[in-house]
């Protein structure tokens, strides 16, 4: 309702929206919260229109494959928590994928279902991804 009484005027305005993150849920420090892909889908149905940029968009693949100096796809490992967004995004990319499943699936059990439900798989399955 919060966010419905912010947004209602400007989406009445036909103002436009750029979500530059689409992530449905995230990761905060009390736990998972909605994304702003969340806030992005209900300015939609508030009647705004929306542009989305970022994962599973190719756009964002292509131009984080061009800062790399556009090495060969096969050499390229697209990680991420989320079958929606970074699973099948690097999947229509051409890259390898893997899922973390301690992020945004830490207590949903097996990804099979949403491996069935965007029609992604991820290459590589981890516990943890850690930075060292």
């Amino acid at each position: 309702d919060h966010y419905r009484r912010l947004l209602g005027p400007a989406a009445a305005r036909q103002v436009p929206c750029f979500c530059t993150n689409p992530d449905r849920i995230m990761l905060t420090a009390v736990g998972q919260r909605f994304g702003s892909g969340e806030i992005a889908d209900l300015y939609e149905r508030l009647g705004g229109s929306v542009t989305r940029i970022g994962k599973p968009y190719p756009a964002i693949y292509e131009a984080a494959l061009a800062l790399a100096g556009n090495p060969d796809r096969h050499d390229v490992v697209c990680v991420g928590d989320s079958v929606e967004h970074d699973i099948a995004g690097g999947q229509a990319a051409g890259v390898a994928t893997a899922l973390v499943v301690s992020g945004i699936l830490a207590d949903s059990g097996d990804p099979a279902g949403l491996f069935d439900e965007f029609n992604a798989h991820a290459d590589y399955m981890l516990d943890a991804f850690r930075w060292r």
